[in-house]
């Protein structure tokens, strides 16, 4: 029997979709060598332009251990398709999820125990971290470095014992997912603090989070840290914000773009949301700031509870309950218009939402 040319079978398989190519590894080995090579994962990949939503949530089962849900949402013409992607066991905790890159996900524990997973796949690794003890708090990102073609977490924290008032308390670590697999201190100047508590928020290469200014002209900055050369920057706000309780403002990832969130307004304004959209460019000497302004406001209902997650078909989508409608909405900025989400008669007390592309990326570099 005459064998199939490999080119034809490379070919054939990247027409394949994530579940298919996880069956049919187990074919033979010719075949599972072409689905582990890197350059097919990334040829593959790159070909995954439909964007969808995951979701994830958790169940405690008992005292010691809890149960890390993923689902998968399709959005075609209104209608939602919902499947369960995965289940992963973890112990008693409460977790972080961040957003999906590139069919990963990372997700950590307020009392320690960091974990990056593949949903499409159902691999899921631990990554080795200190003691809860030597750690204050800590709060994670996740990104992709496409210098190396590997996976990073950041991790900031307060070692124990620091007092909150000390300008240089702040540390920060990195964790290369590779054959080394071990954190990596990062030094920085100057200090800033990190009052936010939340992730920082990946987008094109770099990190971002809120802090207190380091420019006397603005009452807070964001903050890059490009997470290829693993230099930090420094990024003006929109100038009618600079005296705004930023506070209430959040950095977002919207369709791979870096977004901050303003909703400073008062009660009778709580139907609104600004969405401002980073257009600038980043770089190690200096920072050329654009952005634009997208609002959005319900006729009648409150809005300041909500946050947008994902970008679908044009539409945002909102996470955070809304009345009238539910916890997940979208938004069409073209039609002023908005809709729930219908996700069946699932029901969760925790969930986070991002958009997703499934993926075969392993989840460590020993696949």
């Amino acid at each position: 029997m005459t064998s199939i040319p490999d080119h034809i079978i490379f070919d054939i398989l990247l027409q394949l979709p994530v579940k298919s190519l996880v069956r049919f590894k187990c074919v033979n080995k010719n075949w599972s060598s072409f689905v582990a090579h890197p350059d097919f994962i990334k040829t593959h990949l790159d070909r995954r332009k439909t964007q969808s939503l995951i979701i994830s949530c958790l169940e405690h089962q008992n005292l010691h251990t809890s149960i890390i849900r993923f689902f998968s949402i399709r959005v075609i013409n209104e209608v939602s398709d919902i499947e369960l992607s995965a289940s992963f066991p973890v112990s008693f905790d409460s977790y972080h999820v961040l957003s999906s890159c590139n069919g990963l996900i990372c997700f950590y524990g307020s009392h320690g125990g960091i974990h990056v997973c593949n949903p499409a796949t159902r691999k899921m690794v631990t990554l080795s971290d200190r003691s809860d003890a030597d750690v204050q708090s800590s709060t994670c990102g996740f990104g992709f470095d496409t210098i190396t073609d590997k996976y990073k977490v950041v991790k900031f924290f307060k070692p124990s014992g620091v007092d909150d008032d000390v300008s240089d308390s702040l540390r920060l670590e990195v964790f290369t997912i590779d054959e080394h697999n071990s954190w990596r201190t990062v030094r920085f100047q100057p200090p800033f603090r990190f009052p936010h508590r939340q992730p920082p928020v990946f987008a094109g290469g770099f990190f971002y989070w809120i802090s207190d200014s380091v420019v006397d002209s603005f009452g807070f900055s964001i903050i890059s840290f490009d997470v290829g050369h693993e230099i930090f920057g420094v990024i003006r706000p929109p100038e009618s914000l600079w005296r705004k309780n930023w506070y209430l403002f959040s950095l977002v990832e919207l369709g791979g773009e870096l977004c901050l969130v303003d909703l400073d307004f008062d009660v009778v304004e709580k139907k609104r949301m600004d969405i401002w959209i980073f257009k600038g460019n980043v770089d190690c000497d200096r920072t050329h700031d654009l952005w634009l302004r997208e609002t959005i406001i319900h006729p009648s209902e409150s809005i300041d509870c909500t946050l947008p997650v994902a970008v679908v078909g044009g539409e945002i989508l909102l996470h955070g309950y809304v009345k009238g409608l539910g916890e997940l909405n979208f938004y069409d900025p073209k039609l002023r218009r908005f809709r729930e989400l219908e996700i069946g008669k699932v029901s969760w007390q925790y969930f986070h939402a991002s958009s997703y592309v499934g993926s075969i990326v392993p989840v460590s570099n020993n696949h």
